[in-house]
């Protein structure tokens, strides 16, 4: 028997242990094969280059009300069964005041194949490899270090319910992590990913080249005073990309339910046209058709000209906001961590202005940001931490905190900026924005052009794939030096 026939059988086995226990309301249970490369290389060349094959099972659990999580590698019953009672028993001590509420009458079968044209699996690991060098030896900037990763995996997933859900996933996921530091200039960091199968392999030399030409405009540009106080920045459409994601994370009802997020539904935000979609769009990094709970991808207007709309629900949270779940439990990437609520594809609708008339009346250019500062100590500490696979749990954690003013305020690193005279770019800077809430307000521009970003961001240690398409935007944030 192949690895994902002794998958499949390991998923019935499990899910009929935990049908037959009767400390579970229910439970979803699912099985992974992960076909996968990683291929690592420097200005030396390639380092190392590895190809492998895994299988394993997870289950989510419902016990009383809250949620146990497991994942393993090892099939045999004994473990299966050792699984299942760990996943169980951790749910009901878990000691969750508000018991999560299910919905078992929805339940269907599907199965969705993927967006690949050609799997990662058929290019062996000597064509990987080779693309990877010739991608390095052409950077021409003149480099301090360099590091390129290059990761693809075919993962077939099964996902079963105690409800008599069953869906089958396939997908092709591929992506390279590129970072590039010019001699005696600031670090460039670059994040490629797609669903699309081979296809990005066929594009890695472009995407080095993109960062090479952008690391050697900044090694390039003279340094200048850091601004300080409040600044006009345009946003690049990579930049602007990055606020949104920040932005969308406030609008998932855990998050919400900590108390951390400074919006509610029907606040509104600003007086521009700024409208947010969740989408599902083929072959993005970040699409899934099923989600954690066997449930149909379906998109999701978060924000509407300015105004909150919705927020994005697993069952549990759509239940207690009388709200319909729309697909955005997302598994974690390698599985060996729990499902969060998170967005997908963000599409940020387009405004009407062109590049040079947001350039025109802005002080800072901002092309990429850092990593994300927390300023609230507490949401740091919960946002970086291990949490329960049940969002529910988050209110019992908000009534013990109270009132967090600084909740809700990011610092955000400038890594890639400009000072902007007479709408040329010009000397380089590196200061640190900080955004609230009340920064939307300040929007006054938004342009025509869209560009797509896609990374990974850690929720409660769970690796997540996100990407956003977005346009540039200029607005006021609070610069500090």
């Amino acid at each position: 028997m192949d690895e994902h026939g002794t998958v499949v059988d390991a998923v019935d086995e499990l899910l009929a242990i935990l049908e037959s226990d009767t400390r579970v309301s229910f439970a979803e249970v699912g099985g992974v094969t992960r076909d996968a490369t990683e291929i690592v290389g420097t200005t030396k060349g390639v380092r190392s280059a590895n190809e492998w094959i895994t299988t394993g099972v997870w289950c989510r659990v419902f016990a009383d009300g809250s949620a146990g999580y497991r994942f393993s590698t090892e099939l045999s019953p004994e473990s299966l069964s050792e699984m299942a009672n760990r996943a169980t028993t951790g749910g009901d001590q878990l000691a969750q005041s508000l018991t999560g509420q299910v919905d078992v009458a929805s339940t269907y079968r599907g199965v969705h194949d993927g967006w690949e044209r050609e799997s990662v699996t058929e290019r062996p690991l000597s064509e990987k490899r080779e693309r990877l060098t010739e991608a390095l030896d052409n950077v021409t900037t003149a480099l301090d270090r360099a590091r390129v990763q290059y990761a693809d995996e075919r993962v077939d997933c099964s996902v079963a319910t105690t409800a008599d859900s069953a869906v089958r996933t396939t997908v092709d996921r591929a992506r390279v992590d590129a970072t590039v530091v010019p001699d005696g200039g600031t670090k460039v960091r670059r994040h490629y990913g797609s669903t699309r199968g081979a296809s990005l392999l066929d594009e890695v030399a472009d995407h080095i080249a993109d960062a090479d030409r952008d690391a050697r405009e900044i090694a390039g540009a003279s340094d200048a005073a850091r601004p300080s106080g409040p600044t006009t920045v345009l946003l690049s459409p990579e930049a602007a990309g990055q606020l949104c994601h920040e932005i969308a994370g406030y609008l998932a009802a855990d998050v919400a339910a900590f108390g951390f997020s400074p919006f509610e539904r029907g606040d509104r935000l600003t007086d521009a046209p700024l409208t947010i979609d969740d989408e599902i769009r083929a072959g993005s990094w970040a699409a899934v058709a099923y989600d954690f709970e066997a449930r149909p991808s379906t998109p999701v207007r978060l924000v509407t000209q300015g105004r909150v709309e919705s927020f994005l629900h697993d069952t549990t949270t759509a239940s207690e906001a009388e709200q319909i779940p729309a697909g955005n439990v997302i598994p974690a990437i390698g599985f060996e961590q729990p499902p969060r609520i998170h967005h997908r594809h963000l599409s940020v609708h387009s405004g009407a202005a062109s590049q040079e008339s947001l350039l025109s009346e802005a002080d800072v250019y901002v092309r990429r940001f850092g990593s994300p500062f927390y300023r609230d100590e507490f949401e740091r500490t919960q946002r970086s931490g291990a949490m329960p696979p049940s969002s529910l749990y988050a209110h019992d954690v908000a009534e013990r905190i109270g009132t967090r003013p600084d909740a809700g305020t990011i610092e955000l690193p400038i890594a890639e900026g400009f000072l902007v005279d007479n709408g040329e770019l010009g000397a380089a800077v590196d200061s640190t924005v900080v955004w609230t809430a009340d920064a939307l307000e300040t929007i006054d521009g938004i342009g025509r052009a869209r560009s797509t970003i896609t990374g990974v961001a850690s929720k409660h240690k769970s690796r997540m794939p996100y990407a956003v398409t977005a346009p540039a935007i200029r607005m006021e944030l609070q610069c500090e030096p």
